[in-house]
């Protein structure tokens, strides 16, 4: 099973990118977190980030916004802001095997854990698992998924 579900965005000013991306598409904001992650990327090259993101309210599609990190793959790409397109996958390592057979290799990771892969025409996707819960994106797990139901916001 797989379901597209967000669109990831790296900008340069989040609250200034939450006010033209709300006014330009009628979108709401959950509060801003920070993620405190170690990326490595596809040549073993470590990043300790604080990544401060947010995502649109309401579904079943979101809007994913973080604060561009410069020097880092979380960086704003050269073409602008959009970064990767995130899909709901059922078997997490199944998808990961897939995907390596298509020839789109991983190309970031959190921890031991595959993050983006690079796609067709370059593009960056991130399978996300079904099976692990996210609390405060309920909302956007599809109907039939355990984790369905409403957000747990900070």
């Amino acid at each position: 099973m797989t379901n597209i579900w967000h669109i990831g965005m790296a900008v340069p000013d989040l609250e200034q990118a939450q006010a033209e991306l709300g006014t330009l598409f009628g979108l709401q904001w959950r509060p801003v977190v920070v993620r405190s992650l170690t990326l490595t990327g596809a040549a073993g090259e470590r990043y300790d980030v604080d990544c401060h993101v947010t995502f649109s309210l309401g579904g079943p599609f979101a809007v994913e916004l973080w604060r561009s990190i410069r020097g880092t793959p979380l960086e704003t790409p050269a073409s602008g802001w959009v970064h990767h397109l995130g899909y709901w996958v059922d078997d997490f390592a199944a998808e990961g095997e897939r995907l390596a057979r298509l020839g789109h290799p991983p190309v970031l990771a959190n921890g031991d854990a595959p993050l983006l892969n690079r796609g067709p025409g370059g593009l960056l996707i991130e399978p996300c698992d079904l099976h692990r819960d996210q609390p405060y994106l309920r909302d956007l797990y599809p109907p039939e998924s355990p984790f369905a139901g409403a957000p747990v916001l900070p």
